[in-house]
C-alpha cells in the first residue's frame, strides 16, 4: 500500500508540475525514495497509472468511442457533444493555454525511462520497459496528429536544459520516425500476450499500433506532398513499414475474427453484456467496465438513447447491397425513403449497426421489452438525423440497481484494423493482389455473408466520393469497407485528415433520413432540405449558406497556445494561424 501511494504522488508530481506547460521540469531533484525503484514490481507500479491515457467510456463524451465520430461527415454532434465538429466547421480559436498542448504524457513516459536503470535485470523489467516506450509512442502520437512538427525529448528536463526548453519544432517525419524508433524497441523488449499478461500491451499490440502510425503518416505525407503540412517524404517508407507491422500480426497468428451468425456476429462484438474481452479472439486490448468496481458510468449508459447525435445518410449509403454492389447499381436495392426499406438486401452490418423497428431500446428486469419505433428526436440527447445508431447500446437493465448496464468492455486494439491497415498500406503502394484482399476484406466480409470483392471485376460507382483526386478502384472500395466495418470507433476524422478529404464535406450540407410520414406523425416540426431529408443540425454551419466552413489552408493542425509562443518564439504557429 505505501509503494502504492508513492506511485500516485509521484505521478501526480510529473503529471502537474509545470514550467508554464511546455515540456515541464520533471521531480527527479523533488521526490525519491530508496525503496522504490528496486523490482520489476515497482515498474508495473508505476506503468499501470499510464494506462488511464487510453480511451474509454467517459462522463464528458468527449473521449467515448461512439462520439469521436460523431461531427464528422459519418454521423452528427448535436447538443453538448460539439468539438470535431467544430474542427470541421472551422470554428476553432487560437488558444491561450491549452488546446491539446499537454505534454504531461510523455513527461510521465520519459521519467519511467530515466529510472529503469535502477532495477535490476529478470523477471518481467523488459515486458514493462517496452510498456513505456509504447506509452511515449502513443502521447507522440496523440500530439501529432493535432500539431504535426513537435520538439523530440527523451529525457526528464531541467532548468539547465535551456536547448530543449526552447528549442524549435522537429519535422513530423523525424517524430514519426522517433514514434517508430520507440514502438520497435517495445517490440523488441516485449512477448506475445500469453507471456505479456492479461489484457496488457504485449508485442502483437506493439505492432498493430506501428501499423496505424505508419499508415496515418505514410497517407499524410503522400496526400499532403503540395501543401503547407506536408512531410519531408513521399511517405512510401512508412506505408511500407505499416504493411510490414499489420503482416507480423496475421503472421503471428495469436488473433482471429470474432464469427458466429452473420446477422449477429458483428453486432455481438460491440453490445453484448460483459466486462473483460481475454477470450474474444479479436480483441487484442480493452478496457474492462464493471458496475461493481465502477459505480454508474454516464458516458456508457448516455448510449441506450441517442445522446444528440444520429447517422448521416452518406454513412447509410455507404452500405453495400447483399450482392456486392453499391446501391447506385444494385437491382436489390429498395430505396430510402423508409428504413425497413432501407436495410433490405442490403451488407449485415447495416441492420446491426441502425436502429430499425422492433430493436429492443429496454430489456426490463422481469423480461419487459420496449422496442424501437421511431428514433426520439426532440431534445439535446435526441437524435438529430434520424438514423439512430445501436452500436454500443446496452438495452438491458441491471438487477441490481434497476439502471442500464455499463459492465461494457471498451475496445482500444482489435484484429479488424490490422486487416483494413495491411489492405490500405498494400493497396497505396500499388503492390495489392487478389491474396491479401483475401486473407482481409474478404474475411471481414465472410464475417457478415457478403460477396467477395475481386480485384478483377469491381464495379465503378458512379457515386464514389469525390476526395478532389482520383483513385483506383480497388482503393475506393477498401476506403467503403474501412468506413463501413469500423463506423464509430474514432477513427473516421484522423482518415479524413491523412486523405486530405475536405472535399468530401467543405461547401456541404449533410443530410439526415428521408422525412416519412410515420417520422412526421411523431415530430410533425422537424426542418427538412428541398428533396425532403432531414436537416440534421439545429444550429447552421459557419460556411457559406450554411455548409461546412472547413478552412483547407490551417484547419487541418490545431493551432498552438499563444502562451507557448511568448514563452519560446522558436516554436512557430501552425500554417494559416
Amino acid at each position: 500500500m505505501k509503494k502504492i501511494l508513492f506511485v500516485l504522488l509521484l505521478l501526480g508530481i510529473v503529471l502537474n508540475s509545470c514550467k508554464k506547460d511546455l515540456l515541464n521540469k520533471s521531480p527527479q531533484d523533488q521526490i525519491s525514495d530508496p525503496a522504490f525503484w528496486k523490482s520489476d514490481g515497482d515498474l508495473q507500479l508505476y506503468i499501470n497509472n499510464l494506462y488511464s491515457q487510453f480511451p474509454g467510456w467517459n462522463v464528458t463524451g468527449e473521449g467515448g468511442t461512439p462520439l469521436l465520430d460523431a461531427g464528422t461527415d459519418v454521423a452528427i454532434a448535436t447538443g453538448l457533444f460539439q468539438t470535431t465538429k467544430n474542427r470541421l466547421d472551422g470554428v476553432i480559436n487560437v488558444p491561450s493555454t491549452g488546446g491539446g498542448w499537454s505534454w504531461q504524457n510523455v513527461r510521465a513516459a520519459n521519467y519511467f525511462l530515466d529510472n529503469i536503470d535502477r532495477v535490476p535485470e529478470g523477471g518481467k523489467k523488459n515486458q514493462y520497459i517496452g510498456e513505456g516506450y509504447f506509452f511515449r509512442a502513443w502521447a507522440y502520437f496523440t500530439l501529432l496528429k493535432q500539431f504535426g512538427d513537435l520538439p523530440i525529448v527523451t529525457k526528464s528536463l531541467t532548468t539547465a536544459d535551456h536547448d530543449i526548453l526552447y528549442g524549435t519544432r522537429s519535422s513530423r517525419t523525424d517524430v514519426v520516425n522517433f514514434i517508430v524508433k520507440d514502438l520497435d524497441t517495445a517490440i523488441s523488449k516485449m512477448g506475445d500476450k500469453s507471456s505479456a499478461g492479461a489484457n496488457r500491451i504485449n508485442r502483437d499490440v506493439a505492432l498493430a499500433f506501428e501499423a496505424r502510425v505508419c499508415l496515418y503518416e505514410g497517407t499524410w505525407e503522400k496526400y499532403h506532398a503540395n501543401d503547407a503540412f506536408k512531410g519531408t517524404t513521399n511517405g512510401t517508407a512508412f506505408l511500407t513499414k505499416a504493411a510490414q507491422a499489420a503482416k507480423a500480426v496475421m503472421d503471428g497468428a495469436n488473433y482471429s475474427l470474432s464469427t458466429g451468425d452473420p446477422h449477429q456476429a458483428y453486432y455481438e462484438l460491440f453490445n453484448k453484456v460483459k466486462t473483460e474481452l481475454s477470450n474474444n479472439p479479436e480483441v487484442m486490448l480493452y478496457r474492462s467496465y464493471d458496475r461493481a468496481a465502477y459505480g454508474d458510468d454516464f458516458g456508457n449508459e448516455v448510449w441506450n438513447w441517442p445522446n444528440g447525435s444520429g447517422i448521416t445518410k452518406d454513412m447509410v449509403d455507404m452500405y453495400l447491397c447483399s450482392d456486392g454492389k453499391p446501391i447506385s447499381l444494385s437491382p436489390l436495392y429498395q430505396g430510402d425513403h423508409d428504413i425497413r426499406q432501407i436495410i433490405q438486401n442490403r451488407d449485415p452490418r447495416l441492420v446491426q449497426t441502425v436502429m430499425n423497428p422492433g430493436d429492443p431500446i429496454t430489456i426490463s428486469l422481469t423480461g419487459d421489452t420496449t422496442k424501437f419505433v421511431v428514433p426520439q428526436m426532440i431534445n439535446q440527447q435526441g437524435d438529430p438525423t434520424g438514423y439512430d445508431s445501436q452500436k454500443f447500446r446496452q438495452p438491458h437493465l441491471d438487477p441490481a440497481t434497476g439502471l442500464y448496464s455499463t459492465d461494457l468492455a471498451y475496445i482500444i486494439f482489435r484484429y479488424a484494423e490490422v486487416l483494413l491497415n495491411y489492405a490500405e498500406a498494400r493497396a497505396e503502394l500499388g503492390q495489392l493482389t487478389q491474396d491479401d484482399i483475401d486473407m482481409t476484406i474478404n474475411k471481414l466480409r465472410d464475417r457478415v455473408g457478403m460477396p467477395h470483392l475481386t480485384l478483377s471485376s469491381i464495379p465503378v460507382d458512379p457515386a464514389w466520393p469525390d476526395y478532389g483526386y482520383s483513385l483506383p478502384d480497388y482503393l475506393y472500395e477498401i476506403r467503403r469497407e474501412r468506413e463501413v466495418e469500423l463506423f464509430s470507433e474514432g477513427f473516421r476524422y484522423d482518415d479524413l485528415m491523412r486523405w486530405k478529404a475536405d472535399r468530401l464535406f467543405v461547401g456541404k450540407r449533410p443530410k439526415g433520413a428521408y422525412y416519412t410520414a410515420e417520422l412526421k406523425s411523431a415530430w410533425p416540426n422537424l426542418v427538412t432540405d428541398a428533396n425532403n431529408y432531414i436537416d440534421p443540425y439545429l444550429k447552421v454551419l459557419s460556411g457559406a449558406s450554411g455548409t461546412w466552413g472547413f478552412n483547407p489552408n490551417k484547419n487541418y493542425l490545431m493551432p498552438i497556445p499563444t502562451n507557448e509562443l511568448t514563452l519560446n518564439p522558436n516554436l512557430k504557429q501552425n500554417p494559416g494561424w
